[in-house]
C-alpha cells in the first residue's frame, strides 16, 4: 500500500510515511491527545530484529523455509494463551488478499524475517544474515516495546481485531525470546 502510495503521488515511501505519520500527530493535537513520550520508527530498530530472530534460530524457535525466517508455534507449550483463542475457531495463516504460504511447517507458523515474499518491489529492504530482507510486522513490535519498556509489560493495547494474531504473535516470539 505504501508503495503504491509512493508511486501516484511521486514520492519515496518514506516520504509518505512521514506524510501520515505527521497527519496522525496532528489529529491528536486537535484531539488534545497528549504525545507519547517515545515514538520509535520501526526502520530504527533493524538491528534489534536480526537480533532477536538469531536468538530464536540459535534456541530452536524459528527455521529456515523458502528463503523465509519462521517462528515454529509448535515449540510453545502453549500458543493460543492471549484471549483463550481455540486453533480451530481462527482462520490462521491467510489474510484477505494474501496467499496462503505453503513454507511453513505448521498453520500457524509466523514470518520473523522476509527475504522472499509476494512484495518483491517492497522498497524498504535491510542486509541480514540471511540475505536481503525485510522483518515481519510482530517481530518488529516486539522488539521496539521490549527497547523501550523492558522484557515485562503490564498492560498491551490494541483493538480485538490484533488480539489473534498479531498480540498472540507478539506473545509467543517475545516469551520464546526471553
Amino acid at each position: 500500500k505504501m508503495l503504491k502510495g509512493a508511486r501516484r503521488e511521486k514520492k519515496t515511501v518514506m516520504q509518505i510515511a512521514e506524510f501520515y505519520t505527521n497527519a496522525f500527530f496532528s489529529d491528536m493535537a486537535k484531539l488534545n491527545i497528549r504525545m507519547p513520550d517515545v515514538v520509535e520508527p520501526a526502520t530504527n530498530c533493524i538491528d534489534r530484529y536480526i537480533d532477536m530472530v538469531t536468538v530464536l534460530l540459535d534456541k530452536g524457535y524459528a527455521y529456515e523455509a523458502g528463503g523465509n525466517l519462521y517462528f515454529d508455534t509448535s515449540k510453545l507449550k502453549e500458543y493460543y494463551v492471549f484471549n483463550n483463542f481455540k486453533e480451530d475457531d481462527l482462520a490462521v495463516g491467510v489474510r484477505e488478499g494474501v496467499e496462503e504460504d505453503m513454507q511453513k511447517r505448521n498453520k500457524c507458523d509466523f514470518v520473523l524475517w522476509f527475504t522472499k515474499s509476494k512484495f518483491e518491489d517492497q522498497e524498504l529492504k535491510w542486509e541480514s544474515p540471511w540475505g536481503v530482507g525485510y522483518p515481519g510486522w510482530h517481530i518488529e513490535c516486539s522488539c521496539i516495546s521490549m527497547k523501550h519498556l523492558g522484557e515485562y509489560l503490564d498492560i498491551h493495547c490494541g483493538g480485538i481485531d490484533n488480539a489473534f494474531p498479531h498480540h498472540t504473535n507478539e506473545i509467543a516470539q517475545s516469551e520464546a525470546y526471553t
